[in-house]
């Protein structure tokens, strides 16, 4: 409404009043009430200017608020000097300004979140394969040379896009990055929080990372490079400040002579990074990973809450050791245990999982993808490899770096899809094996049906080139039988003769098993979380050499094998005869090369029928020797271990003999290098996984045994012995049966009178191959007129000087006339037992156990001892 006609600067009181012109009659207008008054001052664009206020009697001059302002400002000067000054009120300084870094590191946690990658489209179709057409899918992508994987990968490289990376280039942070070209992505870049309250300066918060996507989990990983020396401190704040738990390290610190990665943990005890300080509270090394569990404490934080010191924390690094200096590794079995295992072991309530390479892009990419799509599996059935990586492909560059990489994604999840879960808990084991020889399972996967599982672990066949050196014309008389031969990755190579064509062959293959060594540095543990005790074995993946029965033509390449790779136990599951005829040296005739000389040292027999024959190799050329156990196993009606018989005693026996003396693989051999040969070492590997992890995967080690010397497994039959062998190992520890030997009538024997002992049939051998001074346990041979068919071990223990094995007497101890010839005095508690005429071998074990020849007890426990008394 405009009102014309007024004066401008004039004020005008103002009142609205509405008005309803009647409908009857039109010239009639009913009024409403008035509005209350306003002011209005007459001015241009009036209706825009705000009311005018009443107006207050109460002026205050420009000095008076000037002044107020400047006591103001002087107080809180006074105080802000007051309380640096003031030492008892500095932490309460510190702690007001400081919490916003210390306390407030916390991102959003991840919440499910449906990706638009999951319904990607390519020429028209859904890039989604269901898990019941994902073999054949990767089967259309091999098609005319891998036509198809080409293609997808090309596609995504170009789709990949352009994203700035500014942050990388900036002068201060150029040297904090291992590769010129592998940058992280500004928009996905990890920023590290201000250390000390306010902006971060420049460069301060950079590290080499970025947030990448999961599963239906928006920053489910970081993916990174492997630290720099200048990097070391930035990378525990990213830990620190993001929650991690769980660190993936997919490189080892040098490869093909080049330094691929920093070692950013202390080798032991602990290394501070800045304001994190790092300690190592144990290593587990097995054969292709390391798990190093690390602590990490936050020097500027003591703040505890309900008991819980705030500023400690636990990080497990999972580092994969088993990745090839070059291309992928040869199976993916392996890498998807070892992708299972460290995923699963990140906590619900924990951050992203830290993964990086030495770029912190190839392997680091593969290693993502392939977990994401488990996951996709599981939960819808379907997997998207195409979709998902040109997905993170946008958070960091060059993820999955090689067509070589992106096609090992796709075998690696066929091999999931189709074996299926195979590692199975211990609780749960034996009924799994139960269930699997079940002759009316009905099932059809590969998990839980035998036959299934037999096809799927035999399926791979090998090509000529595989076998190139088995099948050379000068190496096939070799062979015992030319369908279990070694292939060529995996054989065992000897000492090449000048001139000499397959001179370096042998048929025996190089094995991996379960090798785990825990080192646990300098902590002290409550008695609750007390390790287990170490595992015997080294980090190698060469722990077994499985080997035919060698040939009269192949003795000698036998015995240059053991020597070449210094090995001290073969574990023989044949019986000799014109076929298969002795290998070792007899009294008074030694084997020997042009390099060394192998004699024989002493035959011992159990009463279960296990055979130890002690031998020694002798170099010609100087003063070495390498001492050496054949244990024969223990015939059975009909056939020879492990048939009709329990396997469990020969596999714990070598556990124990292999203890103490660890520095070569073990040997193991069948007539031809086989079924039984690979049972022996797939159930040692399995206790050992099942002792560690409280686990086992049968398939998993059955098919990269297979894979090394295929033949192992010619029928279902012979795969069903080893689940059937299984069986047996588990149904006798559940009954708690001696884990040794079976129990001569019952009974454990001992001796009544130190005079039945003549010291004229003790015979000593030596079990103890270290150089350092320690306790020589060797095994003595009692006979004992009032009883028989018992074997006692007893202990025998004296102090020797340091030996080494390079001394030409380390054979045999002769005690007549030594120094450290001691008098043998049996004490003995109340035992009962069965009195037998005739005379009895007692033996010492290599580890000091007491045993029948079946049960075994540790010397603290046992009913004889055995003391030795000075001269």
């Amino acid at each position: 409404m405009i009102i014309p006609n007024l004066t401008m600067n004039s004020v005008y009181e103002i009142v609205v009043r509405g008005g309803t012109r009647s409908a009857i009659d039109n010239r009639l207008i009913i009024r409403g009430e008035g509005s209350a008054p306003q002011k209005v001052r007459g001015i241009r664009d009036c209706n825009r200017a705000p009311p005018l206020l009443p107006h207050s009697t109460i002026w205050f001059s420009s000095g008076v608020i000037a002044g107020v302002i400047c006591a103001c400002l002087a107080v809180m000067l006074m105080i802000t000097s007051f309380v640096l000054w003031k030492p008892c009120l500095r932490p309460i300084f510190r702690k007001c300004f400081h919490t916003a870094y210390y306390f407030l590191d916390y991102p959003p946690r991840n919440v499910p979140t449906l990706q638009e990658w999951e319904n990607s489209e390519q020429d028209g179709e859904r890039t989604a394969v269901a898990i019941q057409k994902f073999v054949q899918h990767v089967a259309s992508l091999h098609a005319d040379g891998d036509i198809g994987f080409s293609k997808e990968y090309e596609f995504i490289q170009s789709e990949s896009g352009k994203f700035t990376a500014e942050n990388s280039q900036y002068v201060e942070n150029k040297a904090k990055n291992r590769y010129l070209n592998i940058l992280a992505y500004d928009h996905t870049r990890v920023q590290l929080l201000s250390c000390g309250g306010g902006p971060p300066k420049k460069g301060h918060d950079y590290v080499n990372a970025n947030y990448i996507d999961g599963w239906q989990r928006t920053r489910a990983y970081i993916g990174t490079q492997g630290p720099l020396p200048p990097t070391f401190d930035g990378f525990w704040r990213m830990v620190w400040e993001q929650r991690v738990s769980i660190v993936v390290m997919i490189t080892n610190l040098v490869e093909r002579g080049r330094k691929k990665c920093d070692m950013y943990w202390p080798k032991k005890g602990s290394e501070t990074y800045g304001y994190i300080q790092v300690t190592l509270l144990r290593e587990d090394v097995m054969a292709t990973y390391t798990i190093r569990t690390l602590q990490i404490r936050h020097m500027k934080v003591k703040k505890r809450k309900n008991g819980v010191n705030m500023g400690e924390r636990i990080i497990w690094q999972y580092h994969y050791t088993g990745w090839p200096d070059h291309g992928v590794p040869e199976h993916p079995l392996p890498v998807l245990s070892f992708i299972r295992k460290s995923s699963n072991a990140n906590p619900p309530d924990a951050g992203p999982i830290v993964v990086h390479c030495s770029a912190g892009v190839g392997r680091t990419g593969t290693y993502i993808v392939i977990d994401a799509m488990l996951k996709q599996a599981k939960c819808k059935n379907e997997v998207n490899v195409f979709g998902f990586l040109k997905h993170i492909r946008t958070q960091r560059n060059f993820l999955v770096q090689t067509e070589e990489q992106y096609v090992f994604i796709h075998h690696a999840l066929q091999e999931a899809i189709e074996s299926g879960e195979t590692n199975i808990e211990a609780n749960n084991l034996l009924e799994y094996v139960q269930d699997m020889l079940n002759p009316n399972n009905t099932n059809t996967d590969a998990w839980n049906n035998l036959e299934a599982q037999y096809k799927l672990v035999t399926s791979w066949k090998p090509k000529e080139f595989n076998l190139v050196s088995a099948i050379k014309p000068c190496n096939l008389h070799k062979n015992r039988n030319q369908d279990v031969i070694s292939i060529e990755t995996a054989r065992v190579h000897l000492t090449p003769k000048p001139g000499i064509d397959g001179s370096d062959y042998i048929n025996a293959t190089w094995i991996a098993g379960k090798q785990s060594i825990n080192r646990i540095p300098h902590v002290t543990f409550e008695p609750e979380s007390k390790p287990d005790r170490p595992f015997p074995g080294f980090h190698r993946n060469r722990e077994f050499i499985i080997s035919q029965h060698p040939m009269e033509n192949t003795i000698m390449e036998f015995w240059q094998m053991m020597w070449d790779y210094n090995a001290q136990t073969v574990v023989m599951l044949t019986e000799c005869d014109e076929e298969y005829p002795e290998f070792w040296p007899t009294e008074g005739k030694d084997l020997e090369s042009e390099t060394f000389r192998v004699r024989s040292c002493g035959i011992k027999e159990t009463a279960s029928g296990m055979i130890l024959r002690e031998v020694a190799v002798r170099s010609l050329q100087d003063d070495y020797e390498l001492s050496a156990k054949i244990v024969q196993g223990p015939r059975s009606q009909p056939g020879f271990w492990p048939h009709n018989t329990n396997p469990r005693p020969l596999v714990t026996l070598i556990h124990d003999l292999h203890r103490d003396y660890q520095n070569g693989p073990i040997v193991v051999m069948d007539r031809f290098g086989g079924v039984e040969a690979a049972i022996f070492i797939l159930l040692t590997t399995l206790n050992k996984q099942m002792e560690f992890e409280k686990s086992a995967d049968i398939y998993m080690y059955a098919k990269l045994l297979y894979m090394k010397r295929p033949g192992v497994f010619r029928t279902k039959e012979d795969y069903a012995l080893l689940y059937q062998c299984l069986e047996t190992t588990l149904s006798s520890k559940t009954h708690d049966e001696p884990d040794l030997y079976s129990m001569a009538n019952g009974h454990v024997s001992t001796i009544t009178d130190p005079t039945d002992v003549p010291t004229s049939s003790m015979q000593h051998m030596q079990m103890d191959y270290s150089p350092k001074p320690t306790m020589i346990r060797e095994y003595a041979t009692v006979e004992v007129n009032s009883m028989s068919d018992y074997s006692i071990p007893i202990r025998v223990d004296h102090s020797m000087e340091p030996c080494s094995s390079r001394s030409s007497e380390s054979c045999m101890f002769s005690h007549a006339g030594n120094e450290h010839e001691k008098n043998i005095v049996m004490t003995h508690r109340n035992v009962s037992y069965h009195n037998h005429p005739g005379s009895v071998s007692v033996i010492v074990d290599a580890n000091g156990y007491v045993t029948n020849g079946s049960m075994r007890m540790r010397p603290e426990g046992m009913e004889s001892t055995c003391k030795m008394l000075p001269q």
